[in-house]
């Protein structure tokens, strides 16, 4: 599988991009970020597909993700 087809990226936001996870679904995708988010819960973590951000949390999100 190329990386062209895992568009849903799950990003952790410390001083720069991390992407720490990648998926070609939109259900594991959002397992991926649901993880990230237990394993760094004090910074920010973005559920993204391509630039659109789809979710995120952390300390600098204004609302529920």
């Amino acid at each position: 599988m190329l990386d062209n087809d895992l568009r849903f990226n799950v990003v952790r936001t410390n001083g720069h991009d991390e992407v720490v996870a990648r998926a070609a679904n939109l259900i594991i995708g959002r397992a991926a970020y649901e993880t990230a988010r237990r394993m760094y819960p004090n910074e920010r973590v973005d559920y993204r597909d391509g630039a659109w951000i789809i979710a995120t949390s952390g300390p600098e999100s204004d609302g529920p993700a």
